[in-house]
């Protein structure tokens, strides 16, 4: 007799606009038990108007607003002065096929991908990461996490006759130098081969995609192609197994 499994991936979405770090050191004008007034504005009029549609604060008469940069700082003058804007796509779940048989074992494939667009000037940061470890289970049976053969993704896929693992490796203009490759090896050139670059999704975020400027509004896609693979002899058992993996995207 022979048992199939069908692997389902389940796919969350995590949006950051903005990401401040402050250097030990912090910055208000003023403050007291109760509040802190992290910045403030002279200026001659200014409201807060809402209705069904939108919602608007507008502020009158303020000067030397807007931003400025330098090799030292990044400076958002202005009491209304925007932190940015940014917004990620939310694509479908994925199933994988075809379904693998538990005792012949096999490969199951899919992909989906994330569209991130930001008025930012500087770009954005993309990572992925799973919800569990390992990440793709079935109640108490799982996956093991693809493991790459060194520190840096394998250019080809390769998973043992013994054994079962789950991985992926992203695709498109920007993703980042880890994944790109020279046609050999993963983490050194600048091409993006198709189905090249494999590595594992973890419980920790890995940096997969970094755009330098501004791509609003028509945005950068982002795929993420996902596989998992039985070995001849790895006996895994059957399931619906499934994996939550989480996408994050900075402003930067």
């Amino acid at each position: 007799m022979k048992y199939s499994s069908i692997f389902k991936i389940s796919v969350f979405m995590v949006l950051f606009p903005t990401l401040n770090l402050a250097f030990d050191s912090y910055a208000y004008v003023a403050s007291s038990t109760n509040y802190i007034i992290e910045r403030d504005s002279i200026n001659f009029a200014g409201t807060r108007s809402t209705s069904s549609n939108f919602l608007l604060e507008d502020t009158g008469g303020e000067v030397g607003t807007g931003r400025g940069t330098s090799t030292n700082y990044i400076l958002n003058a202005g009491y209304q002065q925007s932190d940015g804007y940014i917004s990620i796509s939310a694509p479908s779940d994925v199933n994988l096929s075809p379904a693998i048989n538990t005792l012949e074992g096999g490969t199951a494939s899919g992909s989906t991908s994330w569209t991130v667009s930001t008025d930012n000037p500087t770009g954005y940061v993309l990572y992925v990461k799973a919800s569990a470890s390992p990440a793709l289970q079935s109640g108490a049976n799982s996956f093991s996490n693809y493991t790459p053969a060194s520190s840096v993704p394998d250019y080809s896929w390769s998973v043992g006759s013994s054994v079962s693992e789950f991985g992926f490796t992203p695709e498109g203009i920007d993703i980042f130098s880890t994944y790109k490759d020279n046609g050999v090896s993963c983490g050194v050139g600048f091409s993006d081969t198709t189905s090249a670059c494999w590595d594992s999704v973890t419980t920790s975020n890995k940096l997969i995609a970094k755009g330098s400027v501004s791509n609003h509004p028509s945005g950068t896609a982002t795929t993420l192609r996902l596989q998992a693979q039985a070995g001849s002899s790895a006996s895994q058992s059957a399931g619906s197994y499934s994996a939550g993996i989480i996408v994050t995207a900075i402003a930067i």
